[in-house]
């Protein structure tokens, strides 16, 4: 048993899974969603058109 990105792991394709962020108990959930930096909140409160952040992501 090991620990890959915070998943146990029991074995190398419970590895693989939890290398793409998937969690190896719950597959068919798919990969976990990657939250947005903060910088881009902090612009879009700040009222910067989405469509600008998107050229600087």
């Amino acid at each position: 048993m090991e620990i890959v990105n915070g998943y146990p792991c029991r074995d190398c394709a419970d590895v693989a899974r939890a290398k793409r962020n998937i969690d190896p108990a719950k597959p068919e959930q798919g990969a976990a969603p990657k939250p947005e930096p903060a910088w881009v909140a902090a612009a879009a409160a700040a009222g910067v058109p989405q469509r600008l952040l998107d050229l600087y992501a």
